[in-house]
């Protein structure tokens, strides 16, 4: 099939797969230059295509970078239910916190996507893809949920979403400290700034684990 005609694409597992080159060409150049550094037409150059053509599958830049944080979360998810699959009814903050700090840790462009999300996606979206975006995520909190009370039976069902909403704000907070502090290696490296270092899943965890302390308090 040749170039044009792919572009072209009519059925429906093309349009999908047309879809998915174009969300893997963002997450190569996003993993290689970060947020920022990534334009739609870098994008389409990467993906193959004219940059008009993007606008057939996404309607801006901040809805690529949407799809990948949609995939993103799947694999969070993913992942935290394997890492609290042993923790049925240990009511332990400490171990259900270090599984959300390790879940979050292995996925760094979930943290660098989640700290640019409220600022600057949100912000640029239309209304309608704001509304499936957010029930994407409704979706994706009501499992986190299942998943939070097995492991803590005494977290009210209230609770579990609050706390999501403050897990959320951490991730964003200390991501941005953190990678901040990665570009100045030499400055945060001598001894009067150790004690305001961040390390990424070493503070994540502990402050979970102070949340959740709160929230069953």
């Amino acid at each position: 099939m040749s170039r044009v005609k792919w572009q072209r694409a009519r059925q429906p597992e093309q349009k999908q797969q047309r879809r998915q080159d174009i969300l893997d060409a963002a997450a190569g150049l996003f993993d290689e230059r970060g947020f920022e550094g990534v334009s739609l037409n870098a994008i389409a150059r990467h993906a193959g295509l004219a940059k008009s053509n993007l606008y057939r599958y996404f309607g801006s830049r901040e809805e690529i970078f949407l799809g990948l944080l949609i995939d993103d979360y799947a694999e969070y998810v993913d992942g935290l239910d394997a890492l609290l699959g042993p923790l049925v009814a240990t009511d332990d903050p400490a171990a259900v916190a270090a599984a959300i700090a390790s879940a979050a840790a292995a996925r760094p462009r979930m943290c660098a996507l989640t700290a640019v999300l409220p600022g600057v996606i949100e912000q640029n979206l239309s209304e309608d893809s704001f509304l499936a975006f957010k029930t994407h995520v409704l979706g994706v909190s009501d499992r986190i949920a299942r998943l939070l009370r097995v492991a803590l039976p005494s977290l009210s069902i209230d609770r579990a979403y609050q706390f999501q909403r403050y897990v959320q704000a951490l991730v964003a907070s200390l991501w941005s400290m953190s990678t901040v502090a990665s570009k100045f290696p030499r400055v945060m490296e001598r001894p009067e700034f150790s004690r305001v270092c961040v390390d990424f899943e070493a503070d994540l965890r502990q402050s979970v684990t102070a949340v959740l302390r709160g929230l069953l308090g």
